[in-house]
């Protein structure tokens, strides 16, 4: 069975009706947590591909892993529908796509979002760890217990991108949705800042994923970024002229 449900520029197709209750969806912005989040748990539950979404406007990029890996893909594991972006958005698929996508779940009569992305740790002050949320109002209301103790996005912090879409779409339409705001790197992928936000999700949602994996490939990448930053110091000095004493 094929279901394809066409929403402007934007294309779904599934291969089987959504029964899912929440979303949880991430999109490449600061250290590519957003999609870090949203891909690790889809691989821990051993969520099933059930659909794509197609523009005219999506990269042209896929890869092969058991078949074509999509852009943009959907998965579903219980009540939880995953949509994953393998790859960055295009520019003009930032508004259109998550707009859709949350259209789409609130139509299928999923009942609330929980969305990753990550927060430049450069505009918070030094020694600040604490994982961010960005609640909607109705999320407030309806989980006021479940957000004890998560440090709310200062006002002044902005959010912009797919994320800020999809927040702004859900408030619109007054339906509970959540933002999982980790600090995270601006210049790397930051696998530790995705491994906080998932465990973060895990109190909201009453999940157990291990984020072990995704620890470990933190410190594996520390160590290759600090390897690399050696080397290009080493190639700097080597192309500093000599000095001369007189």
């Amino acid at each position: 069975m094929v279901i394809v449900e066409e929403v402007g520029r934007v294309r779904l197709v599934l291969k089987e009706r959504v029964r899912a209750k929440v979303l949880l969806a991430g999109f490449h912005g600061v250290g590519q947590v957003g999609w870090i989040a949203t891909r690790y748990i889809a691989d821990k539950l051993e969520a099933r591909k059930i659909g794509f979404v197609l523009t005219a406007d999506m990269p042209a990029f896929v890869t092969v892993k058991g078949g074509i890996v999509a852009p943009y893909e959907l998965y579903s594991v219980g009540d939880f529908l995953l949509f994953v972006t393998n790859v960055p958005m295009s520019q003009r698929d930032l508004s259109r796509v998550p707009l859709t996508i949350a259209d789409f779940a609130l139509r299928a009569g999923l009942e609330e979002a929980v969305l990753f992305g990550g927060l430049d740790r450069r505009f918070v002050a030094e020694g600040d760890d604490a994982v961010r949320i960005a609640p909607t109002r109705s999320y407030l209301e309806k989980h006021p217990e479940s957000v004890q103790g998560l440090k709310v996005i200062e006002e002044s912090l902005g959010i912009v991108g797919p994320l800020a879409v999809m927040l702004a779409a859900y408030e619109a339409y007054d339906s509970p949705a959540c933002a999982i705001l980790p600090l995270a790197s601006p210049e790397r992928p930051d696998p530790l800042a995705a491994s906080r936000a998932i465990e973060v999700a895990n109190k909201l949602l009453g999940l157990s994923v291990d984020v072990q994996e995704l620890r470990e490939e933190a410190a594996l990448l520390e160590k290759r970024v600090e390897e690399i930053q050696k080397k290009l110091s080493e190639i700097m000095r080597e192309r500093e002229p000599p000095a001369y004493h007189v």
